[in-house]
């Protein structure tokens, strides 16, 4: 099968590119440049250079090129359009998003049924706008669509989650010195990774799996999730330590740290993160390799080894 993959020189696309390479589709990376990051990965692969955002290089590129698979890691609406318009004979089309949208979570363990809003308003309308386009698509004309919702990505080439609720080049490193590190509350929210290697293969499974997962949203994690408290703890494990934590509120920690953090991520950090994938088990055949502590201790290791 030819399939066509926007952001593949991404951490996350090229790890999708990756999986379908492997089982032996014919994958064609379209990007804007000339990104080599990650290109032992992927050099199996054909390359495209286009902007997909704009309607001509679109137009040219499925006019020159059938493919029955189009995965985009970070969709927008134009190209959405712009793929409904031209990809003619597309079998699947698959896109990813978050389950952050479900936040702040209406039960736990959060499942497809949710309200899916968002959290951020800048971000959130991205999210749900997208989302909601290619599934009035497929119930309204047909198009082949599919929604994988991740939720916190761990994995080699990514930084971990901090505990400011973004990925500081420091937090590992301020763990091994037994710093203090700011906890916002009491630490139980929970948190619930997936491993970039078991999100990319629910592409692949999605995609095998067309007759059950057209039309449909997965959320897709790693079998569990652990509160604040316990993801410091598996940092610190890695490396024969513990964490030191100093609990505090959020409002005060948001006060603390004013602009030299990101609010939103630090907010969202404080909210449950705890979901399902009953679904994607029984529709796919989704069952994730890593274990939520394999994934938050490769990671620690990982990023303490890009120490400077």
């Amino acid at each position: 099968m030819k399939v066509l993959i926007f952001g593949g020189t991404g951490w996350v696309g090229h790890t999708i590119a990756g999986f379908f390479i492997e089982d032996n589709h014919d994958v064609t990376i379209c990007s804007r440049g000339e990104k080599k990051t990650f290109s032992s990965v992927i050099e199996k692969a054909k390359f495209l250079k286009a902007d997909k955002s704009v309607e001509c290089e679109v137009e040219k590129i499925f006019a020159e090129n059938k493919y029955d698979y189009v995965i985009d890691s970070v969709p927008t609406e134009k190209t959405i359009d712009y793929i409904y318009k031209y990809a003619k004979g597309l079998k699947h089309y698959l896109h990813c998003s978050s389950t952050g949208g479900y936040a702040p979570l209406p039960f736990i363990p959060c499942n497809e049924t949710a309200y899916y809003e968002g959290y951020a308003a800048g971000w959130k309308s991205t999210k749900k706008v997208v989302d909601n386009k290619v599934l009035d698509l497929f119930n309204r004309r047909g198009f082949p669509a599919t929604v994988i919702r991740p939720c916190y990505i761990t994995g080699i080439g990514m930084l971990p989650l901090d505990n400011q609720g973004g990925r500081r080049t420091d937090f590992i490193s301020d763990i091994i010195a037994g710093k203090v590190l700011d906890l916002p509350n009491d630490g139980q929210s929970l948190l619930q990774p997936i491993h970039v290697e078991d999100l990319a293969h629910s592409f692949l499974l999605a995609a095998a799996n067309g007759d059950k997962s057209k039309g449909q949203v997965y959320n897709i994690c790693l079998e569990k999730a652990v509160t604040l408290n316990n993801y410091l703890e598996i940092n610190a494990a890695v490396f024969n330590t513990k964490p030191v934590i100093n609990y505090i509120s959020l409002e005060e920690m948001v006060k603390k740290y004013g602009d030299t953090i990101n609010e939103t991520g630090l907010r969202f950090m404080a909210l449950h993160m705890c979901f399902d994938i009953f679904k994607a088990k029984e529709q796919i055949g989704y069952f994730p390799e890593y274990t939520t502590e394999q994934a938050i201790e490769e990671t620690a290791l990982w990023a303490s080894k890009q120490r400077t």
